[in-house]
């Protein structure tokens, strides 16, 4: 008897034109198909059970390699689908048990679906990441006595100990000014956790890590703001990213259909280094939990 596959959520569109799905396969290699409710259609894919079930897929959650392939993959879909239209992403890893579990979701959430893609129409999300100048110059040395050597040091040390906590709140302070700032300049915004040296690749403290939705005929202004703002601030280092998909925005969560059995537990895996592509909740599957760069 043959196990029945999994469904994977990829995003929700108002529609697909022919020839934007040829070709394009999703995180198990798998073709992609569309489920549709009145002015919508979800994109969606079979993976194996074998492989995606709760306990497959924390194993697999734990492998890097695979993790990266996989959200990249996951991305690929999305970003396809964006150019050719308004899309509203769904997290990484969102499983229904079926099809018909998939379905309910999309006429349940009908309304909020289509409210979201007014919302997100003719924007783009911009990712500005905030890091710590490590490059700035270090504290003067203090003066002591030639003959106390012990003290000078002491002395020294406690003076860049102190330079280096200062620098460090100004350098906050100046990260939630930029933040506020672009804010001001985009239709809707959003913190994300900050990512350690090993997430983001680099060794210098994040001290931002900002999604804007802004509009795209604006996105230049948007990006010179940001160039100005990496001038006015000292002791930081900016770092912009986009046009994305609007992922941080899509503001979309599965609820649980009736028809659907109760969800496993929820599953966690690994930080991944993957852009923009965080992970979702999916009441009727499991849900993979992975923070994206910029969405952590």
């Amino acid at each position: 008897m043959t196990t029945p596959d999994l469904t994977w959520l990829y995003a929700v569109v108002r529609e697909v034109e022919d020839g934007t799905l040829a070709g394009l396969t999703g995180v198990a290699g798998e073709p992609l198909r569309v489920l549709t409710a009145p002015g919508l259609v979800l994109v969606v894919g079979s993976v194996p059970r074998g492989d995606f079930d709760e306990q497959a897929l924390q194993r697999r959650l734990a492998d890097l390699p695979w993790l990266e392939s996989a959200v990249r993959a996951h991305h690929r879909v999305i970003a396809e689908l964006a150019r050719a239209g308004h899309t509203l992403p769904l997290r990484f890893a969102t499983l229904y048990r079926d099809d018909r579990g998939a379905a309910a979701f999309l006429r349940g959430a009908g309304p909020r679906l289509r409210a979201a893609l007014d919302r997100v129409a003719d924007h783009a999300e911009w990712g500005v990441k905030v890091y710590l100048d490590a490059a700035a110059p270090d504290p003067a040395d203090v003066g002591a006595p030639a003959d106390r050597p012990g003290t000078a040091y002491l002395l020294r040390r406690r003076a860049q100990r102190d330079a280096l906590a200062r620098r460090f709140e100004e350098a906050a302070a100046g990260a939630r000014e930029i933040h506020a700032t672009l804010a001001a300049r985009a239709g809707r915004a959003a913190e994300h956790p900050l990512q350690s040296a090993e997430a983001s690749g680099r060794s210098d403290p994040m001290l931002l890590n900002g999604a804007y939705l802004v509009e795209q005929d604006r996105a230049a202004e948007f990006g010179a703001a940001v160039t100005e703002l990496g001038r006015r601030f000292t002791g930081v280092r900016l770092e912009l990213t986009g046009p994305w998909p609007p992922y941080s925005f899509a503001d979309i969560q599965p609820e649980p259909a009736p028809e659907t059995e109760p969800a496993p537990e929820t599953a966690a895996a690994p930080e991944t280094a993957a852009d923009h592509v965080p992970a979702g909740r999916a009441e009727q599957g499991w849900p993979a939990k992975t923070p994206s760069a910029e969405g952590g």
